[in-house]
């Protein structure tokens, strides 16, 4: 990879995502107690999404994790700015007499569009990680449809312009399934309402982490009814439709059948893109719709992956 692909044209600027540095003697025993993934299994050149779930099993936070490439023992973590600050506290009350800092950083993040290449294809449980001329690469997932995509951190503010518009960006996160716990989902959802643990984002086999009773009860006894769904929805831009609104049946507004995860106003496609927490069976045999728009049922597309996963 090189800097001759981020043109502006295919470069964006990602400011609604935080960065931290951990440091310190015991960080990586520390992360892996507190996060739903296995960060000791990670090696240089790869990131892992994870979560960190509060003691009943709902999500404070989801964060994509690697390691410091100079001090492999260390970690970087990119986490949405909406909960970063109360996440940070949060997991600093754990820290204890562990020699573990969480010091955020102020480094840019941009969201690059790039020509396939071996590197950079839609990841399964893990992102390819690239550290080249003072920028990290790091491999964004996509839908079958999209163009390769990269996270990139600037460390040394090569970037001087970025044109392609953040909702543009927020829009292929949808479509690739990858959820984002904000502000408005804060503790809102298990693991496997948001489909983390089919995109690589639980560990099974990795030990304790908060909440983890809950979520293994969840996958190994029971059959998730609920799940992320892909939907579309034909309103204007303008339209007030964000993370944690209700969805219902068109035929019962009453009572809710699910909630948006994330959303974003897809600019090509002049439509909405939901990813939503449903009711599997109910999606399958109800139109839905947000009540603020009644009339206009959400189209329900197709993710790149599968609601199944194995009960290793």
């Amino acid at each position: 990879m090189n800097n001759s692909l981020l043109s502006a044209q295919s470069v964006c600027p990602l400011s609604h995502l935080a960065l931290w540095h951990i440091t310190g003697a015991d960080t990586l025993d520390f992360m892996q107690s507190q996060l739903t993934s296995s960060i000791n299994e990670l090696t240089e050149n790869q990131a892992v999404l994870a979560g960190f779930c509060q003691a009943k099993g709902r999500l404070q936070a989801t964060m994509l994790v690697w390691r410091d490439p100079q001090q492999p023992a260390h970690l970087y973590v990119m986490i949405d700015r909406s909960i970063e600050e109360q996440v940070r506290k949060r997991l600093s009350m754990f820290v204890l007499r562990a020699k573990v800092s969480i010091t955020p950083i102020h480094t840019k993040v941009y969201g690059a569009l790039l020509p396939d290449s071996p590197g950079f294809q839609l990841p399964q449980a893990h992102y390819a990680v690239r550290h080249e001329q003072a920028l990290t690469w790091i491999a964004a997932p996509n839908a079958s449809e999209q163009s390769a995509r990269a996270w990139v951190i600037d460390w040394d503010n090569q970037i001087q312009a970025a044109e392609l518009s953040p909702a543009h960006w927020a829009a292929a996160d949808i479509y690739a399934g990858l959820p984002w716990v904000q502000a408005p989902i804060y503790e809102t959802f298990l693991p496997q309402d948001i489909n983390l643990d089919i995109i690589g984002g639980v560990n099974f086999k990795k030990g304790c982490f908060p909440g983890q009773e809950v979520v293994a009860r969840l996958h190994y006894r029971t059959t998730a009814k609920r799940r992320a769904a892909l939907g579309t929805l034909a309103v204007d831009a303008q339209s007030d439709i964000r993370a944690g609104m209700d969805i219902f049946a068109c035929d019962d507004l009453e009572r809710p059948c699910g909630r948006i995860i994330n959303a974003a106003y897809d600019p090509q496609a002049q439509c909405w893109a939901l990813l939503m927490e449903v009711h599997i069976e109910q999606i399958q045999t109800q139109s839905i719709c947000l009540a603020s728009a009644p009339q206009t049922a959400i189209t329900v597309q197709t993710l790149p992956y599968g609601w199944e996963i194995a009960k290793y």
